[in-house]
């Protein structure tokens, strides 16, 4: 089996420490790289995981309902509908999720979900039952422009949840985005899978890395079926990250309800970790194409997002926007075993 191409480097740093009469104090500095995505981060786990549970009522009293576009009373005059060659009702619903334009789109074809009508949902009530139709909205947005033969090859589905994960508004929502063209990320994703494909006699790049990491016993959180659950080597947050795979589901349209079902009840399993250890935001992406890619899985990444108190600074630094490269207090291995409990039973 070919290398994966996760790759490490140790170094030591020393300083004269003031705390203990400045005495040297060593540091061991542990740099990885991840040839799959291009990641290189710097894991100090010296550096104190700096987590306090932010005041909700600070971001709830700034966004209230009375105001939120996404709300019942202004929902019908504040969001924008489709064309009727997209749908004639305007948006797609299911139950109280809806999904529509968005109105400050990133992209060409940048929609808006909304999971319910209610404007605040805590981390530990996004359970699979609550997050359900708006992921099916989300699937029937899909499947329409695929039965429109519009010749999109790549979507993906996003979620920027509470405002330090950048999320403009407290109402839940997911984005989608549907295009000829990947995202500079997911590019790099199938590059990867199709250069390790043509070096390996057209062995599966995702296949092996999730045989290799349930070997390894160190990163692989656990198997709920369709489904692995593993931390990444290289995570691309300072919390760590959750990577999730289909096994051998190579396009959108590969995945059945069964699976969006053992998707969501994962994630709610992951939030529920989330929630128990104080966190109130993360980002998510589904990553899928539209048309089959044996080289390719349909996977998605979940990053815990925070801000440093007491000034509310953001998670992000120059290091990250500034050099591509991530600091990460949190050890990968660490995080998977406190995330394995959430997965007993799978």
């Amino acid at each position: 089996m070919k290398d994966i191409g996760f790759k490490k480097e140790i170094a030591t740093g020393s300083y004269l420490d003031h705390f203990n009469g400045f005495q040297e104090k060593k540091l061991t500095i542990e740099v990885r790289y991840d040839e799959i995505t291009g990641v290189s981060t710097r894991i100090l786990p010296y550096r104190v995981r700096p987590i306090k549970k932010p005041d909700l009522d600070f971001y709830l009293e700034k966004s209230p309902e009375s105001l939120c576009p996404f709300c019942p009373g202004l929902f019908e005059k504040t969001t924008p509908d489709f064309m009727p060659n997209i749908t004639k009702e305007g948006k797609f619903r299911r139950g109280e999720a809806c999904l529509f334009p968005n109105a400050f789109p990133y992209d060409q074809n940048n929609n808006v979900a909304i999971l319910s009508s209610r404007h605040f949902i805590g981390m530990d009530q996004l359970t699979a039952d609550t997050m359900r139709d708006g992921f099916a909205v989300c699937r029937d947005y899909f499947h329409r422009v695929a039965e429109l033969n519009l010749g999109y090859k790549y979507c993906s589905i996003n979620w920027n949840y509470m405002p330090p994960a950048g999320g403009g508004l407290i109402h839940p929502h997911l984005q989608t985005i549907a295009g000829h063209k990947p995202t500079n990320f997911m590019q790099r994703l199938l590059t990867s899978a199709q250069n390790y494909a043509a070096a390996t006699d057209g062995e599966n790049l995702w296949r092996n890395l999730i045989a290799l990491e349930k070997n390894a016993k160190e990163r692989f959180i656990a198997s709920t079926g369709t489904i692995s659950w593993l931390t990444s080597f290289a995570p691309k947050g300072m919390a760590g990250e959750i990577d999730f795979i289909f096994k051998e589901k190579t396009s959108f349209f590969d995945l059945t309800e069964t699976n969006f079902n053992e998707l969501l009840t994962g994630l709610s399993r992951v939030f529920s970790y989330l929630h128990a250890n104080d966190f109130i935001s993360f980002n998510m992406t589904l990553y899928a194409t539209m048309t089959n890619n044996r080289n390719f899985c349909v996977q998605g990444k979940i990053v815990p997002r925070f801000v440093v108190n007491p000034l509310g600074t953001s998670d992000l630094n120059y290091f990250e926007k500034l050099h591509n490269e991530i600091i990460c207090p949190t050890v990968p291995e660490e995080l998977c075993r406190e995330l394995q409990p959430y997965f007993m039973g799978s």
